[in-house]
């Protein structure tokens, strides 16, 4: 099923009533523009006009451990897509977004719950993607001009957004299952488009900060990376960034 707003709050909002009224794994509910786009850490998510905006409602047979790959699962497949069709070279940003010439050019939002009524539970997965398409980064707040960048400023053409569309949720849906058995290539593919690999970074989770430099994911999907003083970290939650970017 194919469900499409001209506007709304949040496309991950309405997937996750959809998905609880029964609607069918492969369910993608898309908009023109958010007003209350979200994404990670609670963080809003700029949602102007001319990009694409949707949920895609999936419900994979994984063991739960492997549930938390998904995110990284999504952005491989969407700078396939991207590289594919524009012959762009976008890198992923762990954990959930998508950079194009050290830019924000589309963000990852993964929720996840579980039916109690199947035994055993049944995992249901809402996938959320938004993709800077068409305009360019005057049409986002004033604070994000200088950090983003759009499909069509980096072709120079207009992006169509349905066909787009339609090839990020197929390979998102392809994607996502070869995390049953060929978990360990994917994340490889993975690393080698990682934006973050040795780099400086930053990285805070509460009163705590590190810095160090990128070394990449971990099997189960957590970031490493080295201290000062050879120390290695592997990190699950938080906030990761590019030591020369400000902080939030």
């Amino acid at each position: 099923m194919r469900l499409h707003l001209q506007q709304t709050d949040s496309t991950n909002r309405i997937a996750r009533e959809q998905a609880i009224a029964g609607a069918a794994s492969g369910t993608v509910i898309w908009a023109d523009r958010q007003v209350a786009g979200r994404g990670q850490h609670g963080r809003s998510f700029a949602s102007p006009l001319g990009g694409l905006y949707f949920s895609l409602i999936l419900r994979p047979t994984l063991v739960p451990e492997r549930l938390p790959l998904i995110t990284l699962a999504t952005g491989l497949a969407c700078r396939n897509v991207l590289a594919r069709l524009f012959n762009l070279d976008a890198k992923l940003k762990w954990p959930n977004d998508l950079f194009l010439h050290d830019r924000k050019v589309g963000g990852i939002l993964c929720e996840n719950f579980f039916d109690s009524q199947q035994v055993p539970p049944q995992a249901t997965v809402i996938i959320g993607v938004g993709i800077n398409c068409n305009g360019g980064p005057e049409d986002f707040p004033e604070d994000l001009q200088q950090l983003v960048t759009t499909l069509a400023q980096a072709v120079q053409a207009p992006i169509a957004i349905a066909p787009l569309m339609e090839s990020l949720a197929a390979s998102i849906d392809a994607t996502v299952l070869l995390l049953h058995n060929e978990n360990c290539s994917l994340l490889d593919h993975w690393q080698d488009h990682d934006y973050l690999f040795g780099q400086p970074l930053r990285h805070i989770q509460g009163n705590e900060e590190i810095i160090g430099v990128g070394r990449g994911i971990t099997q189960d999907g957590r970031y490493r990376m080295v201290d000062g003083q050879g120390r290695e970290h592997a990190i699950v939650g938080g906030q990761l960034r590019p030591l020369n970017w400000p902080v939030a």
